[in-house]
């Protein structure tokens, strides 16, 4: 009899542990499905992917955030020339040209996924809007519009910050802008996106003055 209760004790010992075990397995699985929920919503720090807010809606329709020509172009391919680094590499943005102080605004209506200070490109915000769509404004200064935080909503126009001078990359420029857009966690070219009266970057212009007026001396 007593051998018989033995056993029954230790199945009895062995069922509620399989029990628990199957409760924290249950558990663990979903903790990390949530987490992976989670990590999915993760905001966009203007290197990464789209942030919580992203979605496959439409683009909504984007207005300028300073008034300005280019001066520099968007160039995710072909090197440009840095006249601050003395040396040619891609460009991610466009630089709009503008006087310090002049007031940013916000492309469309969207939510701040970040404010951050890059050690090359200066004071920095980015926002997030429907169509899987992220603006990034750089170069500011460093004082960025009341209420702009992480988090924050905000309207198309609303102030964000002012053009600075802050992008140690781009020191040598004229003052600007660096604007940057990213659609489906990718850069794209801002121009496709924007109201931007067609026209050549200066320095493009300038180099295309330079070699028409050689052609036409050589020529006579």
């Amino acid at each position: 009899m007593e051998e018989n209760e033995k056993k029954k004790n230790s199945r009895v010992m062995y069922l509620t542990l399989a029990i628990v075990l199957a409760i924290v397995a249950v558990v663990i699985i979903a903790t990390a499905v949530a987490n992976k929920a989670k990590d999915s919503g993760a905001i966009d720090d203007g290197t990464g992917d789209v942030g919580a807010n992203g979605n496959l809606d439409t683009l909504p329709s984007f207005s300028l955030p300073v008034s300005g020509d280019i001066a520099i172009d968007y160039s995710d391919s072909v090197p440009v020339f840095s006249t601050t680094m003395n040396d040619y590499r891609t460009h991610l943005g466009v630089d709009i040209s503008a006087s310090l102080g002049d007031k940013v605004t916000a492309v469309a209506d969207g939510v701040v996924t970040n404010v951050w200070n890059d050690p090359f490109m200066g004071t920095c915000v980015s926002i997030e809007h429907t169509g899987n769509a992220v603006s990034i404004y750089k170069n500011l200064d460093p004082e960025v519009g009341e209420g702009i935080i992480i988090g924050a909503s905000v309207k198309d126009g609303d102030v964000i910050g002012a053009v600075g001078e802050s992008a140690m990359n781009e020191l040598a420029e004229e003052p600007h802008l660096h604007y940057e857009m990213k659609i489906n966690g990718k850069h794209v070219d801002p121009k496709e996106h924007l109201p931007i009266p067609n026209q050549k970057p200066e320095n493009q212009e300038g180099e295309n003055s330079s070699n028409t007026d050689t052609s036409s001396t050589e020529k006579k």
